[in-house]
Formats: C-alpha cells, sequence, structure tokens
C-alpha cells in the first residue's frame, strides 16, 4: 500500500462515517458521579487485559473493530513487501450493492492504482458474514504464461455456499473496469477463473471476522509475487493453518 500513516488506499473524509452512540457509565444502577481523587497506599495493578477486549475474542467483529485491528496488522509488514498489495475499506462491497452508493463506491476505487498491484483485497461482509475476495493480477493480459488474472474467495463456512456470490462479484469487477474505461468486457470477464480453496473452517458462529484478518497476514507473507494457476492453490489448503496459531493471532490483535 502507498499510505504510510493507514493501510487504506482512500481519503478518510470521502468515506460514510459509522454512527457512534455515547454510552453513559452506570455506577450502582446509576449515573456515575465524579468523585474526588483518592490516596491509595498501594497502586492497584492493572489487569493484563481488559474485560471489553477479552470479549472481543467471542464476538463477530463489526467493520470499524474490523478495520482497527487491519491497521494495527499492516503496520507490521515491511513498506516494500505491502507494495504490491492494496486492500478496500471493509464497507466498500457492501455499499456497492446498495443502488444509491453504488457509484460513489466505483468513483473511489477509480482513483486507486488497483492495476498496477499484484493482489488487492477485497473484505466482504454480507448476511452477517465476513469472507475474503482476492484479485489476481488484475492488470495483467489474458495471454500473461506467468501471472494469472483470477479471482479468489476465501470463506470459512463453506456450508454457506460462497459461491452464491459469484454473479455480484463478477457484475462488480466488470463494473470496475468499465468506470476506468478498461477494454475487458463482459464476456472476458465471464472467462476469469473465480476459484474457491478449501480452507480451514470456523468453529463457531463468530470467528469469521477473524479468520478473513488472519487469511490476510498469512498471505502477505507467503503469497508469490507471480500468482499462477500451475501453482494453485499454493499454501491455501484445508490444512493451511493450525487453530492453535489463529488463537495466538486474535489474542495479539487484542493485547
Amino acid at each position: 500500500m502507498e499510505i504510510s500513516s493507514s493501510p487504506f488506499p482512500f481519503d478518510w473524509s470521502n468515506v460514510p462515517q459509522r454512527l457512534r452512540t455515547k454510552r453513559k457509565r452506570k455506577f450502582n444502577g446509576k449515573k456515575a458521579l465524579s468523585r474526588p481523587n483518592k490516596v491509595h497506599s498501594r497502586p492497584k495493578e492493572a489487569p493484563s487485559r481488559p474485560k471489553e477486549a477479552l470479549s472481543r475474542l467471542k464476538e463477530k467483529l463489526d467493520s470499524g473493530i474490523f478495520d482497527t485491528f487491519l491497521m494495527m496488522m499492516w503496520k507490521i509488514f515491511p513498506e516494500d513487501r505491502k507494495a504490491q498489495f492494496m486492500c478496500f475499506d471493509s464497507l466498500w462491497f457492501s455499499l456497492y450493492r446498495t443502488s444509491s452508493s453504488k457509484d460513489k463506491v466505483l468513483t473511489w476505487i477509480k482513483k486507486k492504482p488497483i492495476f498496477s498491484k499484484a493482489y488487492v483485497f477485497v473484505p466482504i461482509v454480507c448476511w452477517g458474514h465476513w469472507s475474503l475476495l482476492i484479485l489476481c493480477h488484475f492488470g495483467e493480459s489474458s495471454e500473461s504464461t506467468s501471472r494469472s488474472r483470477c479471482m479468489l474467495l476465501l470463506d470459512s463456512l463453506e456450508m454457506a455456499n460462497p459461491r452464491r456470490l459469484e454473479p455480484e462479484i463478477r457484475r462488480f469487477v466488470l463494473d470496475i473496469y468499465e468506470s476506468m474505461d478498461r477494454p475487458e468486457t463482459k464476456r472476458i470477464v465471464s472467462q476469469i477463473p473465480f476459484l474457491v480453496p478449501e480452507v480451514p473452517q470456523q468453529r463457531d458462529g463468530n470467528e469469521c471476522g477473524f479468520f478473513v484478518l488472519y487469511f490476510i497476514n498469512l498471505f502477505l507473507e507467503n503469497a508469490p509475487d507471480n500468482f499462477s494457476m500451475e501453482g494453485y492453490p499454493y499454501f491455501m489448503k484445508k490444512d493451511w493453518f493450525s487453530f492453535d496459531g489463529l488463537d495466538r493471532f486474535r489474542e495479539g490483535l487484542i493485547q
């Protein structure tokens, strides 16, 4: 990615702000009142991890927390490695599916150099479930032998039938090409391979967001410079990672 202070390739001022509600603190069922500072003979030890943070390990991620965790994770990788990647905001695909926001999303994408990147991550949250679309070598010609233009959909809930998103994803891709005056036609887009590798599956109904973050993390670590159909599915297999590794990754984000 090209923005050093943020992992997201867009201007935050152009993105719809998520509504935040003010929470009133309560004490014994009543509003908390300001109290004079007390002097303690012994300072209380802070807990190693806040209860609120612990609860997030068990809750399904919303888009705000997802983006915060993604930003934290993205900063770990060196700039030369991130230069091959780009990540869309977690709401863009959902907004695209809404007719009133579709043109705005395409306008935001149009300003980004997605065709110069080897991989573009597109987090998807539909029907309360997270999955990850990866656009591979979308600036390459279909005749390229060393770099295969394709779409990867990584989904930790195979029983939800991830391929049901394929028609919408292909329309999304075609609209991106057309908005940027690319020569790709509907016929060409229909021929781009749409791949759904068999990846590790979530253990409960709330893990999908963390799975997507871990997919991104591991893909950043292991993706080849040149993705080809001959090497598919590479590392993306049922035994791609252990649940112990996923749990350590989740705890690392919370700490």
